[in-house]
């Protein structure tokens, strides 16, 4: 059975003050050695440690769901433009298809290069949206995410937590976590005391229950 460091040194201190009192054996009597009782430090206190899923509190607070919506009144009018145009180079291809044993290979070609034109028309108008709207939606995130982290510091240094883990990433590096550790909605409801978000004129305020 291993011995704790205390009582390591105890023994070696018995040992020595044993060896001492050979020397006096035939003038002195023995002298009992009382040995203070072992005393084990405190355990240490247990670390606090919680996990949040940083994107799903940015978008659930009340400036997060304000600035999502219109965010998507924003690109609306874009989808829409693209679903017309969508359709229309469908109807041009179905066209094609039900023309195919009557038409002139001169009208043929001309509905193939305005199907190609419409096509790579298309393309443009869903990858020029699509990367304007990552570009908007990461500088709302940025922004909302820099005022989440002041309440999570805050509410972190409050409660006596060592570390705050976000598990937003599905691949990231906490395998598992307990529900119970789980801080996300205590920061969401902290967020939106702390930066509530402005009325739209003419809403409804919502009911106290």
């Amino acid at each position: 059975m291993q011995r704790s460091p205390m009582k390591n040194v105890l023994v070696i201190s018995a040992l020595f003050l044993g060896a001492a009192t050979v020397v006096f054996a035939q003038e002195q009597p023995p002298t009992p050695v009382v040995l203070a009782p072992s005393q084990s430090a405190p355990p240490p206190a247990p670390i606090k440690v919680a996990t949040i899923f940083a994107q799903n509190a940015i978008v659930s607070t009340q400036e997060g769901q304000k600035a999502s919506a219109a965010l998507t009144a924003r690109y609306t009018p874009k989808r829409n433009e693209f679903n017309r145009k969508q359709t229309e180079m469908q109807s041009l291809r179905d066209q094609l298809k039900r023309g195919q044993a009557t038409m002139t290979a001169d009208a043929r070609d001309r509905l193939n290069q305005a199907i190609d034109a419409r096509n790579k028309e298309l393309q443009r108008l869903g990858e020029d949206s699509q990367t304007a709207l990552e570009e908007e939606e990461g500088a709302m995130m940025q922004q909302l995410g820099d005022k989440l982290m002041e309440v999570v510091r805050d509410y972190a240094s409050r409660n006596g937590y060592a570390v705050v883990f976000d598990v937003s990433m599905p691949n990231g590096p906490v395998l598992w976590a307990s529900p119970s550790v789980d801080i996300t909605n205590d920061i969401v409801k902290r967020y939106d005391r702390a930066h509530p978000a402005a009325a739209t004129p003419g809403a409804v305020p919502p009911q106290k229950k």
